[in-house]
């Protein structure tokens, strides 16, 4: 328990003509206590300068560092040599933030000044915006996505890089030491940091520097060797122990990683995660990957430098961004756990693996069409001449290679769903309609276009459709709104006690006319009867909509709502909340769909698909953006059937 008494707002401490008054208290750590503080302007005063106001106050549980009621701090018997080696510790790390703040690279606070006051010393260090990440954290202001999880244990690294081209070790890096900045977009979540409290900072040039006594360090945090004290095995190795605890508490929302066993198999963070469950499987692996070896016992099994995790880092970056494409089957077979390596193609809660094509799969297809020819009846020889027959043989889907990209999601329109494995079946001389919805897409509107004539609702359905279609009577018409944008929630009040299948959003076009939009869903919260909240992730992204005289409705449905809640008692007093934005298509994307066997199947640009005789073929979309050149591909296989 913290016993220091703090300084209370409004109180002023004077130095070299200048007056700091204390606006609130900031933080506290062993050695030290933060406030936020302001002096006036010397030409202007009636403008204040906001600073950060550094306190050295040993934490004392024996109570022999005290304050007196004139809030000067009293060293008391017994607590002297407590107190020098805090005060040492205190100026070196003051000395390392002037030599690191000369470097101009950002990542830490700028040194102003330090005086001595009230019995202690002080050091004025610049403000900025922003949040301490535990607060955040402790707040349930989460990371929305992986991509800024890795980019704020980017500018980590980047950080501790200075430390270490210096030959010093932070030793004390936890999310109770990292200031989120806030950033200059508005609405935006933060990814920039400033490193805090250089008071257990240790040289490796000076080893007689570290008082190891007096920093126990952040229980999951503290790299083995440094927790037990044994000094000659520190090195860069144990501040990246700790910067990868920080990535492991981001992706397991604020849980720290205590009491692990790594092991070359050890699966961290399960891709079934907030975090990882919409992402590549390959950058889940990657996650894992950085993870594992990050948080080795041994120093020497650990990465080495910065240089060498951020480079890991980079290519987990690269992969979330597109910029490099890394086939699943570059993953070793041990890193899969046996639940993953040995699940057939269909087992349920496993990721279809993407094979590369080879010539034993281009022999069997090339078999298979020959035994089609034959009227299905063709024999195959085994090694001991016993034939085998091929009549009724089911086709193997999962055998044809596929390009596909994890952000580009296809769903069958008639279907509703997203498509399992991206295939698709269709009878013979029938047509359906595939639409596309991007994840993780960002682009520009133009608000001045009307969009008139569209309607959108959110509702919920209970299972074999009773009461289905429950909106409320709530209808939103984008025509009415500022920017195209819409808020909408919507009440959860039917009295029955049906099990609950699915919700939605649906679009309407009242002009029974050919367009085509982009309805961007950026939130969609189900809040229950008890005011949990629930993200229904699968809906967010940028959903490309094609409209004509037939297909005038869209609907978007999820059953994620299953895994918080089952039935309508459940969620009755609750509500469900969504927002989103439109725009035309037209000025932003372009689709282009094509097909590798015209002749079994056609698609159009709007994603119209028609099977023309049984077979397969392998239909491509490229989603290009106008305005960047940027590309997504993805591919899908068409499995034409009889109709009987």
């Amino acid at each position: 328990m913290d016993n220091r008494i703090r300084l209370p707002e409004g109180f002023c401490i004077s130095q070299g003509g200048r007056n700091y008054t204390i606006s609130r208290y900031i933080s506290a750590g062993g050695n030290s206590i933060v406030y936020q503080a302001w002096y006036q302007d010397s030409l202007m005063p009636e403008k204040m300068h906001q600073v950060l106001l550094k306190e050295l106050y040993p934490l004392d549980h024996a109570g022999r560092i005290m304050r007196r009621e004139d809030l000067y701090l009293e060293i008391g018997e017994g607590a002297q040599k407590l107190y020098a080696d805090h005060k040492k510790s205190y100026l070196l790390g003051n000395q390392v933030h002037l030599t690191l703040s000369q470097e101009g690279l950002g990542g830490i606070a700028e040194n102003l000044d330090s005086f001595e006051a009230n019995g202690t010393i002080y050091t004025v260090l610049t403000a900025r915006k922003g949040k301490v990440l535990a607060e955040m954290l402790e707040q349930k202001r989460l990371f929305p996505n992986l991509e800024k999880a890795a980019q704020c244990i980017r500018c980590l690294l980047n950080t501790l890089e200075m430390f270490h081209e210096h030959r010093l070790l932070h030793l004390d890096v936890s999310p109770d030491n990292i200031f989120m900045l806030e950033p200059a977009e508005k609405g935006a979540f933060p990814t920039e940091l400033l490193l805090l409290d250089f008071n257990s900072v240790y040289s490796m040039d000076d080893r007689n520097t570290y008082i190891c006594d007096y920093y126990p360090g952040k229980p999951g945090y503290m790299a083995p060797e440094a927790e037990l004290s044994r000094i000659d095995e520190l090195g860069p190795w144990t501040d990246l122990y700790s910067a990868a605890a920080v990535l492991y508490c981001l992706l397991n929302d604020g849980n720290a990683p205590e009491d692990l066993e790594i092991t070359d198999t050890s699966e961290l963070v399960s891709p079934y995660s907030r975090l990882l469950l919409h992402e590549k499987e390959v950058a889940a692996e990657q996650v894992n990957r950085i993870l594992r070896k990050g948080l080795r016992t041994l120093p020497e099994n650990r990465y080495q430098s910065t240089g060498e995790m951020l480079q890991d880092l980079q290519e987990l970056l690269d992969i979330l961004s597109g910029a490099i494409r890394i086939p699943v089957s570059r993953i070793e077979e041990n890193s899969h756990s046996p639940s993953l390596a040995h699940a057939g193609p269909g087992h349920a809660g496993t990721r279809r693996r993407r094979w590369p094509a080879r010539a034993g799969a281009a022999a069997c297809a090339v078999l298979l069409a020959a035994a089609a020819f034959l009227g299905g009846r063709m024999s195959l020889v085994s090694e001991n001449d016993k034939q085998v027959s091929t009549e009724n043989t089911k086709l193997d889907l999962y055998q044809f290679p596929l390009e596909t990209d994890d952000s580009v999601v296809l769903t069958q329109q008639d279907v509703r769903y997203p498509l399992v494995d991206n295939i698709m079946d269709v009878q013979v001389q029938t047509s359906t309609a595939v639409r596309i919805m991007l994840k993780d897409y960002t682009h520009s509107r133009d608000t001045s276009e009307v969009i008139d004539t569209y309607s959108l609702f959110t509702f919920y359905t209970g299972e074999g459709d009773k009461r289905g279609w429950q909106n409320a009577d709530l209808t939103y018409d984008f025509f009415y709104t500022d920017d195209n944008t819409l808020h909408m929630e919507l009440p959860f009040q039917d009295p029955n006690h049906f099990d609950l299948d699915y919700v939605g959003v649906i679009f309407q076009n009242f002009n029974y006319n050919e367009s085509e939009l982009i309805l961007d869903i950026t939130r969609c919260t189900l809040i229950d009867g008890e005011g949990n909240s629930y993200e229904m992730t699968e809906l967010l992204g940028s959903h490309l909509l094609f409209f004509d005289e037939e297909r005038w409705q869209q609907n978007m449905i999820t059953t994620q709502n299953r895994e918080h809640v089952k039935t309508f008692d459940d969620i009755r007093g609750g509500r469900m909340i969504v927002d989103a934005a439109v725009c035309y298509l037209d000025p932003v994307l372009e689709v282009t769909w094509t097909s590798d066997n015209p002749d079994i199947a056609t698609v159009d640009e709007r994603g119209r698909v028609h099977g023309l005789r049984q077979g397969t073929a392998t239909l491509t979309a490229v989603i290009r953006d106008k305005e960047t050149g940027e590309e997504r591909s993805t591919q899908m296989i068409v499995n034409v059937i009889s109709k009987l």
